[in-house]
Parts: structure tokens; C-alpha cells; sequence
């Protein structure tokens, strides 16, 4: 099997026992390489199949991706409308190979207007997306963090989402949380600063729609060399994000009425690329030690380049293994330097001829419009650390 890029025609035999490749789409049905997607309404009541044993609403294309944080987005092309209402709240679960369990779940968030001219488009996203519809109130003081999770997802998110709490699925950090305090933080956010004090913890909504908080993979999956399993120009390294002195504003009013506590800096850093400062705001926590833990470990992500590669149009129907977004892979550029980067969203395409995957390692280029996302997110973090400020002011 071979893989064409820019130009270059590159051999390889096996990535995890799968065949890399540009597939040959024959003139045939879309169905026979053998998937389904099932639909499900808000109360769980399943309302249509389409795939290649339904005949309800021929597909085109279906793409969806699997990241660190579980289900990503997904997309459905259509030749026509199927037999059964789509609406914004059916969820959608994608089974290739008619695998038992879903590779992917997700719900609709976007759908075709009445009157659309075919073909017709649905998409969405995984149950991820939900963590941003409830809001935290709640205060915790000498309790291990992934006790604080447990308690946020079982009586806050799980309540009032389509999402699954499963106590099994949430590992112990072993670090206790002195004092914090949300108020009305939305429960991603929440949960985001608890893995951050927590250090190499990541969290997410899976494929079965079961919440996990759990330690990092650090395992390394394989050895790839651009050129070779990778054309040259899809390692890329990026200094501009670097950030090596961080100012730390928590929710506490210190002495002088200031909420600054102190910074953290990266010696190796600063030597290597300048002084490059910014400034870090958590007006949940209370407690400087807690505040600290968590300065260390987001000095530790904004310290260095970030570092991207892909690896491309992996083709799947040999072996039908599916790909997590979990470990680590080892790359070596054609100059030599070597990184090992997170597997960081694996995009899955079903087409004519079956299905291809693409891997992106370390970083993941991020569209115009979340960077303006992340500038609001600072944005509403200076408000609440207002709101904390007005509150222990008038206690």
C-alpha cells in the first residue's frame, strides 16, 4: 500500500497493524465496507438506523473524531432525508463494522433547514459539549480531587445531562485540594482547574457517554520518521505560543487588597527564547499552596514550542482496530530531532471505498474563532475574580 504527498510516493507497511494509504473509491455504494449509525431520541428510544443494511437516507460521507477529551465533532452527508425526524436533541451513535459498541456518540447540533435542496447535512458534537451546560456551585475544602469530581458529576452534571457518571471511571490524583470555592463556574471549567492542580490528568465523556478523569498515558505506541511514515512538512514547530514567567491571580484577597500572590518561571526557558510573561487567573481557588500546583503544571504546557505532526489517510479495513486518542508516539524529523507527542484527536472519514483515519500528534491547530473563545473564557475569569473580590469584601 502506498501513500502519496506532496509529490512523493512513500511506503509503509504497518502503523498499530494498519496499512497507510490513498484509497481507490470504486464506483459502488458506500455500504459495502460495512457500518451503521443509530438514532436516538432525548429519552433514549431508538428511532432510525442508517448504514449498509438500511436503505433510510443513502449516506455520502460520514466523518466524526475521537480526542483527549473523548467524543469530538461528527457530520453526516445525506442523498435525501431519512424516514425519521433528526431533531437537535438526537443523539447518534456510529458503529463501523457493526462493532458492538459504538465508536462514537454524539447528539445534533446543526441540521438542514426545511425546504434544504438535497443532499442534506446534520452534524454535532460528543457529550463533552454538555460540561458547558451546568454551572458549579459548590465549596471544597481537604478532600482528594478526584473526590471534588466524583461530587460535581454525580450531583451537578449527571442530573442534568445525557451524560454518565461512572465512580469507576474517576482515578485518584492522591493530591488534596486545601480550600476552593465555584460559583456558578461552568462544570467544564470546573473540572478543567481540578485537572490542571491534579497535574497529567485529563478528562472527558467517552463513547458510551461515561465520564472518566484519569492520569495521562505516557506509553509509546511506536517510532515514526518524517519522510518515511510522514512527509516533512507535517512536523511543525511553533515558539510564538511559549510563555515562561507566569503571574498568579487567585480568589482570595491578599494583604493590600491585591488577589496576586506570586509567579512561577522556567530558568531553561527564558534562556532559550526571552523573557515571555502572562498572566494566569483561578478565582476559585483559595488557597496559594493550591494555586501554586496549579501555575507549576500550566508553566510546564507554555514553557516550550508547540510541537504538531500528522500522520495521514491511515486505511482501517484490514484490521478493524479502532484508535483512541491515548499514549504517545515517538517522531524523528528529517533533521534529526526527535519528539515524542501526544495522540492528540483521531478524524475518521467512511467513504466508497471504507475508512480512513488521520492522527494529530502534540498540538492541534486551533480555527480563528476558539482563540477568540479563549479570549472571552479570560475574559469572564476577571469577572468572577471580581465577583469573589465584592463578595469577601462585604463578609
Amino acid at each position: 500500500m502506498t501513500w502519496l504527498r506532496d509529490g512523493k510516493r512513500l511506503r509503509e507497511t504497518r502503523l498499530w497493524g494498519l496499512k497507510l494509504g490513498l484509497i481507490y473509491y470504486p464506483p459502488q455504494t458506500l455500504m459495502q465496507r460495512g457500518f451503521k449509525m443509530v438514532f436516538y431520541s432525548p429519552s433514549d428510544v431508538k428511532v432510525g438506523e442508517i448504514g449498509s443494511d438500511v436503505l433510510a437516507g443513502r449516506a455520502s460521507s460520514v466523518e466524526f473524531e475521537l480526542m483527549d477529551f473523548g467524543c469530538g465533532a461528527w457530520s453526516l452527508v445525506l442523498e435525501d432525508r431519512p424516514g425519521f425526524d433528526i431533531g437537535y436533541r438526537t443523539r447518534v451513535d456510529i458503529h463501523p463494522y457493526f462493532s458492538a459498541l459504538p465508536w462514537f456518540s454524539g447528539f445534533v447540533q446543526g441540521r438542514p433547514k426545511e425546504g434544504a435542496t438535497r443532499p442534506v447535512t446534520y452534524s454535532g458534537f460528543g457529550f463533552y459539549e454538555q460540561l458547558d451546560w451546568v454551572r458549579v456551585t459548590d465549596s471544597y475544602a481537604s478532600l482528594d480531587i478526584a473526590d471534588i469530581v466524583k461530587d460535581i458529576v454525580e450531583h451537578t452534571v449527571a442530573p442534568n445531562t445525557k451524560i454518565i457518571y461512572n465512580a469507576a471511571k474517576v482515578e485518584t490524583t492522591g493530591y488534596t485540594v486545601n480550600s476552593m470555592n465555584f460559583d456558578h463556574t461552568p462544570a467544564k471549567d470546573a473540572i478543567q482547574t481540578l485537572a490542571e492542580i491534579a497535574q497529567n490528568f485529563e478528562f472527558g465523556v467517552d463513547s458510551v457517554r461515561e465520564f472518566y478523569f484519569r492520569a495521562v498515558s505516557t506509553g509509546v505506541g511506536g517510532h515514526y520518521w518524517a519522510g518515511k511514515h510522514l512527509a516533512g512538512n507535517d512536523v511543525d514547530e511553533d515558539p510564538r505560543p511559549i510563555r515562561n514567567r507566569l503571574y498568579v491571580k487567585v480568589g482570595q484577597i491578599q494583604a493590600g487588597g491585591t488577589n496576586y500572590i506570586g509567579s512561577v518561571q522556567n530558568t531553561d526557558s527564558i534562556t532559550a527564547y526571552g523573557l515571555r510573561e502572562d498572566e494566569i487567573t483561578a478565582p476559585e481557588i483559595l488557597n496559594n499552596t493550591d494555586a501554586l500546583q496549579w501555575a507549576a503544571y500550566l508553566l510546564s504546557q507554555k514553557k516550550d514550542p508547540l510541537v504538531r505532526a500528522q500522520l495521514r489517510d491511515i486505511f482501517l479495513d484490514d484490521t478493524r482496530v479502532k484508535i483512541e486518542a491515548v499514549g504517545k508516539v515517538r517522531i524523528t524529523t528529517e533533521a534529526g530531532t526527535e519528539y515524542t507527542l501526544a495522540i492528540k484527536r483521531v478524524k475518521y472519514k467512511i467513504g466508497v471505498g471504507g475508512i480512513l483515519a488521520d492522527i494529530e500528534l502534540g498540538q492541534i491547530l486551533i480555527p480563528f474563532e476558539l482563540h477568540i473563545v479563549n479570549l472571552l473564557r479570560r475574559v469572564t475569569d476577571e469577572q468572577r475574580l471580581g465577583d469573589k473580590r465584592t463578595q469577601q469584601l462585604y463578609i
